[in-house]
C-alpha cells in the first residue's frame, strides 16, 4: 500500500471488533485495546482508495470477504528518512513535487487482472509519509508553500488526488524561528490546530561539544588541551542563562568562599546542577544542604532558560572562526587561546555576561592545580620513610659530603635540595630560608638530644617507633599532597627540566627531578586523557602562569 497502511483496516469496519476478539485471547490486552484512545483508528479508520478499490472487485467477482482476505499478504513497513519512507523531512531549498505518483507497472497489472482501467493507482508525495512523519525545516522560500499546501489536510484530513479523495495522517512538524511565525499565525485554520513545542538552545555544554564533533569532526578534542573545548561551550551557553539565581544564593550559607571558583551569577554553578553533577570544591555543609526542594526548584528555573543567546547555528560559526584561527598542528588550543579568541571580538564579547570568562578561567587553572598536584603526589609509606630517614641522617653531615645512610642501605648525596624539598613538604610554600634553617637545627638538635641518645640507645626503640620519627611522618603525609608542588614553585630547573623531558638534555637532570617529572606526565596522560605533549604544554602553562599562587591562600 502506497499510503502506509494497516493490513486490519482491509477488515470491514463493523467487523474489526469481532475479529479482534477471536484473535486475541489476552483479557488485558484486548480490554486496552478496545477501550485506549490511542487504538480508537482501530475501530474508525478506513483503507486507502487504492485498497479498498482492489478489495470491492475482487468482492464483486468472489462474492465472499472471508475469501478476498485470504489473499491479502502483509509486510513490514519500514520507515526510512533517505528514501521518504514514512520520514520525509524539507528544507526551504527542496523543490516541490507537483502532482500525482504513480507505477506504470502496477497499473498495468491491476488493469489485466480485472480486465477494465477503474482501479487507479495514483497517490500523491503525501502518501510516503502517511502514517508517519512530515517535517519542514524552516518556514521559509518552498516550505512557506509547503505548509500552505497542508491547509486542507490539516483541516480535514483528506485532499484530492486527481478526482480521488486521500486520506492522510501523517504528524506535521514544523522547525519555527519566531519571526517566521507570520506565515501561519493568522490563519485561523491553523490557530487551534497546531501545537508549539518551544526548543530551547542547549543548555548542556557536552552537547554542544557534541553538535561542534557532528559539525566538524568527532576527534575534535584531540585538538584541544583537556577541558578546553568543554570551556570554549561554557562560554557559549553564559549567553543562554538567565541572571543570578535566588534559590542558589538562598542555598549557599557563605558564598563569598567560592569566589575563585564562580561567577557572581552562578552560571557556572548552575551548568554543573544541571547536568547533575555536585562540585567537589563545595563545602560539606552545603552539599549536605542540597536538599530535594532545592534541586527541583533549580530544575524547574532551567525551564525558562535557553530562550536567548547565540543561537546554535551562529555558536558553529564562531567555533568556525576560533579553530582556524589557532589550530596549529604543533600546539594544542589552550584556554588562553579561548579567552583571547573572545575577549578581542568586541561583538561577541558584549554578549558575555560581565566576569564570566575570568571566572571561567579561574575554576580551569583551579583544576588544572589539582591535577597537577594529584599526578605529582606520590603516597608511599615505604617512599615516605625513606625520605624522612634520609632527611634525618643527613642532619649530621655537611652540603657535599656522600654517605651511606645505614637506616636505609642508601649511597646519598647531601644537597641543599635534599634539605629544601623536605622542609617546604613539611612548612609550605611560603616557608622563607630562615624559616627553613629553623626547623632544620630544631630538627638536627631533637634528633641527636631526644630520638638518637634517648628513644633509640637507651629506650631501645627502631628509628621508625620514635615521636619525632612519627610526627615527621604525620606532618609529611598531610602536607605532601597539598604541598606536592612546593618543592618545584620558582624552580626554574624544573621547568626546564619539563621542556627538556625527552631529549638528551634531560638525562643530565638529577634523578629525583626526573622521577617526578616522568611520573608526573605519565599520570596526566593516563588519568587526565593528556597526550604527551599536552601534558607539557598544561604544565608550562601552570607554571608560567603561576596559578600556584592563586589558591593558596
Amino acid at each position: 500500500c502506497p499510503n502506509n497502511d494497516h493490513p486490519i483496516l482491509q477488515i470491514p469496519v463493523e467487523h474489526r471488533k469481532k475479529f479482534l476478539n477471536e484473535l486475541i485471547t489476552n483479557k488485558k490486552l484486548k480490554e486496552k485495546i478496545f477501550n485506549a484512545k490511542e487504538y480508537n483508528w482501530i475501530f474508525k479508520e478506513k483503507a486507502c482508495s487504492i485498497c479498498s478499490s482492489i478489495y470491492n472487485a475482487l468482492l464483486s467477482e468472489l462474492g465472499d470477504p472471508i475469501e478476498v482476505l485470504n489473499m491479502l499478504y502483509a509486510k513490514r513497513l519500514k520507515h526510512h528518512r533517505q528514501f521518504g519512507r514514512g520520514i520525509s523531512v524539507y528544507n526551504p531549498g527542496d523543490d516541490i513535487i507537483k502532482g500525482s505518483l504513480s507505477d506504470k507497472t502496477i497499473q498495468r497489472h491491476i488493469n489485466s487482472l480485472f480486465n477494465h482501467e477503474e482501479i487507479k493507482y495514483i497517490f500523491s508525495p503525501l502518501a510516503y509519509t502517511n502514517n508517519g512523519i512530515y517535517a519542514i525545516m524552516d518556514i521559509k522560500d518552498n516550505n512557506i508553500i509547503r505548509l500552505n499546501n497542508l491547509h486542507g489536510i490539516i483541516s480535514d484530513g483528506i485532499h484530492k488526488v486527481e478526482h480521488v479523495e486521500e486520506r492522510i495522517k501523517s504528524m506535521f512538524l514544523g522547525l519555527v524561528n519566531p519571526e517566521d511565525k507570520k506565515h501561519y499565525e493568522n490563519v485561523k485554520s491553523f490557530q487551534d490546530r497546531i501545537i508549539h513545542v518551544n526548543i530551547p538552545y542547549i543548555l548542556d555544554y557536552e552537547a554542544e561539544v557534541s553538535v561542534y564533533k557532528h559539525k566538524f569532526d568527532a576527534d575534535l578534542e584531540n585538538m584541544f588541551l583537556p577541558g578546553v573545548l568543554n570551556n570554549f561551550a561554557k562560554i557559549i551557553i553564559s549567553t543562554r542563562l538567565e541572571g543570578e539565581s535566588e534559590t542558589i544564593r538562598d542555598w549557599l550559607k557563605d558564598e563569598n568562599k567560592y569566589s575563585q571558583y564562580i561567577d557572581s551569577d552562578f552560571l557556572l554553578l548552575k551548568m554543573d546542577l544541571y547536568k547533575g553533577i555536585i562540585p567537589k570544591w563545595l563545602s560539606e555543609e552545603d552539599v549536605k544542604n542540597f536538599n530535594k526542594t532545592v534541586r527541583r526548584t533549580i530544575i524547574s528555573e532551567s525551564e525558562s532558560e535557553g530562550k536567548k543567546g547565540f543561537s546554535g547555528r551562529y555558536s558553529v560559526s564562531i567555533f568556525n572562526r576560533m579553530i582556524s584561527k589557532f589550530n596549529d598542528n604543533e600546539k594544542l588550543i589552550t584556554m588562553d587561546n579561548v579567552k583571547s579568541f573572545f575577549t578581542d571580538n568586541e561583538k561577541i564579547r558584549d554578549c558575555i555576561p560581565e566576569g564570566f570568562i575570568e571566572s571561567l578561567e579561574n575554576l580551569y587553572d583551579y583544576n588544572v592545580l589539582q591535577q597537577i598536584k594529584e599526578s605529582l603526589y606520590f603516597y608511599s609509606e615505604k617512599q615516605i620513610t625513606k625520605d624522612i630517614l634520609n632527611y634525618l641522617f643527613a642532619l649530621n653531615y655537611d652540603i657535599g659530603d656522600t654517605i651511606n645512610n645505614f637506616y636505609t642501605g642508601e649511597k646519598i648525596e647531601v644537597e641543599e635540595d635534599l634539605f629544601k624539598n623536605f622542609e617546604i613538604t613539611i612548612l609550605g610554600i611560603d616557608a622563607d630560608d630562615d624559616e627553613c634553617e629553623e626547623f632544620r637545627n630544631d630538627a638536627q638538635k631533637e634528633y641527636i638530644t631526644l630520638t638518637l641518645a634517648n628513644e633509640i640507645k637507651l629506650q631501645g626503640l627502631k628509628i621508625n617507633e620514635t615521636t619525632q620519627f612519627k610526627n615527621l611522618f604525620d606532618k609529611y603525609t598531610r602536607n605532601i599532597k597539598e604541598n606536592a608542588l612546593a618543592p618545584y614553585i620558582d624552580n626554574e630547573t624544573f621547568l626546564r627540566a619539563v621542556k627538556e623531558y625527552e631529549t638528551e638534555a634531560f638525562e643530565k637532570h638529577s634523578t629525583k627531578l626526573k622521577t617526578d617529572i616522568i611520573r608526573l606526565i605519565t599520570r596526566l596522560v593516563k588519568n587526565y586523557k593528556y597526550n604527551e605533549q599536552g601534558a607539557k604544554q598544561v604544565i608550562i602553562y601552570a607554571f608560567d602562569k603561576k596559578i600556584y599562587d592563586k589558591f593558596s591562600n
